[in-house]
């Protein structure tokens, strides 16, 4: 009898393994279709104009060699390495050759209006294939791109109040002992000390970033202002994002902060950054005003791929390979906001980055069913700092991410509940 029972248990244990072969063999057999990417623009110089920006500080601001916001040399040549990367990491999927021309045909690029965004593309391109001609698309008007700005089309008086409602509550409950503390730290860096010592400065800024208290507040209606924050931290989230600007731009670090700011006092001070993020772009309600267009464009377009045919809605030609939009670090956080995913990467809670991308896979597998897998990448501030070439080897900080309506990990999400996701996830803004 005993000797039944272990075979009996053998037999069980090699089916199970069995079929978990089976199982892993499936998914080896898995393979990618198209991927769409939502890509952040690189290192610009601060939106700010200069006498802005000297109003907060005792010293005056570093001066940029190209105008307010646009892309620099250097943000040039880091994008440029990402979409190299981007190459590479295809090619091991096999999705793209490894050299050539060829897949540049299949390759589509959708920018926004803006010098840094078009310019984003064209480094991208360059990066992902040297030497050939692909064209970075955008908007011929050169209007707002209602791809990247969803402006204020059929959006009720209702839908902004709960915005404000819902932002305010959040507001409210965020403010913390810590953020009190990062800007003081902050305020005395814009003083000409060190984050945590008080010094008495020859001349007093004209405007003090202390002091206030962030509040809610109803925007002027227009672009992605229908509802906005008022006070201390929207100026301290920009002056985090300069300071990060003059980091990854590889100014001298005498000129980093005055002198004042090393890269983890830098990342102490993105805390800022991100927490505005938090509340003015990922607070649901906004959330959906602000990203729901393009979180449509992006599945209409992996729709397009699925049935192989014109979808309305989507971005680039049927057949595309990889389609890449050039926007903004508001356009990444509202989408990751709809979906409910967030990261860590380079220490860092949903930090954006100039470059970040937000990757939307579409894997077929042998049975011919699809699934969807997201994935966040950024260059590390040191790797922006050195400009480091991105390998295989030297990777970006990258994340699969969990998509919370999907699945309990970080895995891939079958086409049809990938859809149902982001269909509950834009319910009420069409």
């Amino acid at each position: 009898m005993k000797r039944i029972v272990m075979v009996c248990i053998g037999v069980v244990l090699l089916q199970s393994s069995l079929a978990q072969a089976k199982t892993a063999a499936a998914k080896n057999q898995e393979r990618l279709r198209m991927v769409v990417i939502l890509s952040r623009h690189g290192v610009r110089s601060p939106t700010w104009a200069p006498a802005r920006l000297d109003s907060y500080s005792a010293k005056p601001w570093p001066r940029w060699n190209v105008p307010p916001g646009d892309l620099t040399s250097r943000g040039y040549g880091l994008m440029k390495l990402f979409g190299s990367y981007d190459r590479a990491s295809f090619a091991q999927s096999s999705l793209f050759r490894a050299q050539g021309c060829e897949d540049a045909a299949s390759t589509y690029i959708w920018a926004d209006v803006d010098q840094r965004t078009m310019a984003s593309g064209h480094a991208l391109a360059e990066g992902l294939f040297p030497g050939c001609a692909l064209a970075v698309n955008s908007a011929e008007d050169k209007a707002d791109d209602p791809v990247f700005h969803s402006g204020t089309k059929g959006v009720t008086p209702a839908q902004v109040e709960a915005a404000f409602a819902e932002l305010d509550a959040r507001v409210k409950q965020m403010h913390d002992a810590k953020q009190s503390e990062l800007m003081e730290e902050m305020q005395h860096v814009l003083l000409g000390c060190a984050p945590k010592v008080s010094c008495t400065p020859a001349q007093m800024p004209a405007t003090m970033l202390v002091g206030a208290t962030t509040v809610a507040a109803r925007g002027n209606g227009k672009g992605d202002h229908l509802v906005e924050l008022q006070g201390p931290l929207p100026q301290a989230s920009s002056f985090s994002e300069d300071l990060l600007l003059e980091y990854a731009d590889g100014m001298p670090m005498a000129q980093v902060g005055w002198g004042n700011v090393d890269q983890a006092q830098l990342s102490r001070f993105l805390e800022l950054h991100s927490d505005y993020f938090e509340l003015i772009h990922r607070t649901p309600a906004l959330a959906r005003i602000e990203a729901s267009n393009m979180l449509t464009h992006i599945v209409r377009t992996l729709q397009q791929e699925v049935e192989q045919k014109p979808v309305a809605d989507a971005i680039g030609p049927v057949g595309s390979k990889l389609v890449m939009l050039v926007g903004h670090d508001t356009n990444l956080a509202g989408v990751a906001s709809l979906l409910g995913v967030h990261w860590m990467l380079d220490g860092r809670v949903d930090d954006t980055p100039p470059g970040t991308e937000l990757a939307f896979e579409l894997w077929q597998s042998a049975d011919g069913t699809y699934s969807v897998r997201v994935r966040a990448a950024m260059q590390t501030l040191q790797q922006m700092r050195d400009m480091q070439t991105l390998t295989l080897a030297a990777p970006p900080a990258h994340k699969m991410l969990n998509l919370p309506g999907c699945s309990a990990k970080a895995d891939a999400c079958g086409w049809e509940k990938f859809s149902q996701v982001v269909k509950t996830a834009t319910q009420g803004t069409k």
